[in-house]
């Protein structure tokens, strides 16, 4: 995989040597960060059939400048689309692309290839019936996610002018923009001649657009998206529908084209930048295999850094982060002289997928993947390293701060676990099945309004609390094994503080992670707080992903002050310049 940086936005290239290529335009927000991994396997898959494969986020969206509730942005992420086309033709030499829309994309990718001559074929992943449509479907979202929030403190900012879910947002006017949408009035003008349709569940409506389509002489081929629903669940509790991925990956090698696709001959070039308001950042491929992706960002202007932070994934959320916090962070602190580089970690996000088989997030093979990432920084000027993380990030970067002295500070945000044992992967699990068995966003009866439905719901409520007790105890219980046998998660704390790493340890109120640091650390983590070294602090009205802005802000403020503790105990940290080739 290759990065690009074109038009403000990051891109990843999957080369190949087929004549014809792929330009994947994804979803927007709490939808990307669900299907980031499931169409970075669908690209990966097609250039292995092939076809040369690009990837890319929308203006203010992901990694690209900006923001996306800056103005224009409907006019923007359709341009957005045929820049990604003629940047993929540019980097491979192909004739002409494919273009497949999920979601967001689905809406966009119509217009965005209106009046074209290189576009040979267009798939529709799970497209909303219309831009009206697509609205109801984020407004249910954003009630289903945001209702849940804890309730903000007074004198924080009023309510967004626009629409919030999962802390994304849409401005009114791109609301109002993106009602005005309609992908099926254009099906009769396409310029493709192949056409995949894949709804999440085929209508008569659906059925009627594909015989218009085919009756213009376009190859119409409509199957329903089978497995979207557990897709779209969450981020790291999520399903890949893998036969609906084949079906997809099938239907474009069928429409490739065979031949050697040759970039026209060029220099050397130095490696792809994209410049913003404080900062440059610099995508990434770090190798051998598994690839790991990721974005390096330095603040414009600053002679030298002292540190650099390295942002892990928070369960398999993509390096974009919840709410864009990873980008958000990453580009507040190069603007106070800070540097970062955010990854996905092999299996999460854009990365590529370990061969052999491992424990989902929390396998200790990932040690070796992070002490890659430390070489390479270390290779780049950096041999200092703050590692942060929210969740699985943050056990991860514990766990290499344990083993690599070049960990100078340690930033664990809501950590769920410090030690890995059975009780936790049965947890895991049991946590998975529940939020893929989560109600539906609109359209279909919830439980509690079926008959009877009230008292299976508290029944279920109740089963709930009576199955987290029993999973607290076992946890608690194995802890105590532990700790007699000497290996306590307390005396690894206490020996990483010892040796001079500087801890900082965050908590949302009320969040499941409290109990986990009084499990190893006594009530009210006592015996952590006492801890030479380890600073705690608790963010109000804040959930475990870190939606409200504020709650994010916090954390990077406690991340700065972090930074800021002077470190007598190792050398002097290196000087680098504030680019890096």
């Amino acid at each position: 995989m290759k990065p690009v940086v074109f038009d403000k936005t990051v891109g990843w290239l999957h080369p190949a040597a087929g004549g014809r290529g792929v330009v994947i335009a994804g979803a927007h927000g709490f939808e990307d960060l669900c299907s980031r991994r499931f169409l970075t396997l669908m690209a990966r898959q097609m250039a292995e059939a092939g076809l040369p494969v690009l990837q890319f986020d929308y203006p203010g969206c992901g990694d690209a400048a900006g923001d996306h509730t800056d103005p224009g942005r409907v006019a923007a992420w359709t341009r957005s689309i045929a820049a990604a086309i003629d940047r993929l033709k540019a980097e491979t030499g192909v004739d002409d692309v494919l273009v497949i829309g999920f979601r967001l994309g689905a809406l966009l990718a119509p217009a965005a290839i209106a009046g074209r001559t290189d576009v040979a074929g267009l798939a529709l992943l799970a497209p909303p019936l219309s831009g009206k449509a697509y609205m109801r479907e984020m407004t249910g979202l954003s009630r289903m996610i945001d209702a849940a929030l804890p309730a903000q403190p007074a004198g924080t900012p009023e309510p967004f002018d626009g629409i919030e879910a999962a802390g994304f947002r849409l401005s009114a006017e791109t609301v109002a923009e993106l009602r005005a949408l309609e992908w099926r009035d254009r099906l009769t003008a396409l310029p493709a001649k192949e056409l995949l349709v894949m709804p999440s569940q085929i209508t008569p409506a659906h059925a009627e657009l594909a015989e218009q389509a085919m009756a213009t002489g376009v190859a119409v081929r409509l199957k329903p998206f089978d497995g979207f629903s557990r897709l779209m669940s969450n981020p790291t509790a999520n399903d890949i529908p893998h036969s609906t991925l084949a079906e997809i990956v099938e239907w474009a090698a069928q429409a490739g084209k065979p031949g050697k696709a040759e970039s026209s001959p060029v220099a050397a070039k130095p490696p792809p930048m994209l410049e913003g308001d404080g900062y440059v950042e610099q995508p990434v491929v770090l190798g051998p295999s598994p690839e790991i992706c990721g974005v390096l960002c330095l603040p414009v202007g600053a002679p030298a850094l002292t540190e650099i932070v390295l942002i892990l994934n928070a369960g398999a959320i993509p390096h974009v982060g919840w709410a864009r916090g990873g980008v958000e962070m990453a580009r507040s602190l190069a603007r106070r002289g800070i540097g970062s580089m955010r990854v996905d970690l092999p299996g999460l996000g854009q990365s590529e997928t370990p061969k052999e088989k491992r424990l989902f997030l929390y396998d200790a093979r990932v040690g070796g993947d992070v002490t890659r990432i430390l070489d390479w920084l270390e290779q780049a000027g950096f041999a200092q390293v703050c590692a942060a993380g929210i969740c699985a990030g943050g056990y991860q970067s514990f766990h290499a701060a344990r083993h690599d002295a070049r960990i100078a500070h340690l930033a664990m945000v809501n950590p769920l676990c410090f030690s890995w044992n059975s009780s936790y992967a049965l947890d895991m699990g049991l946590s998975k099945i529940r939020d893929n068995a989560r109600d539906p966003l609109v359209g279909e009866p919830r439980e509690a309004d079926a008959p009877g439905g009230k008292l299976k719901t508290s029944a279920s409520r109740l089963g709930k609390r009576i199955l987290r007790r029993s999973m607290e105890l076992s946890k608690s219980g194995l802890t105590r094994a532990q700790r007699l046998a000497g290996g306590s998660v307390e005396r690894w704390m206490q020996d990483l503080a010892a040796s001079g790493t500087r801890v900082l340890v965050i908590n949302s109120e009320g969040d499941l992670s409290l109990e986990e640091i009084a499990r190893h650390f006594g009530p009210d983590g006592t015996r952590l707080k006492r801890i030479g070294g380890v600073t705690t602090a608790l963010i109000a009205a804040a959930d475990h992903t870190l939606t409200p802005a504020r709650a994010r802000a916090e954390v990077i403020d406690h991340l700065v002050r972090l930074l800021g503790v002077a470190d007598t105990k190792r050398g002097k940290p290196a000087v680098i310049a504030s680019s890096v080739s």
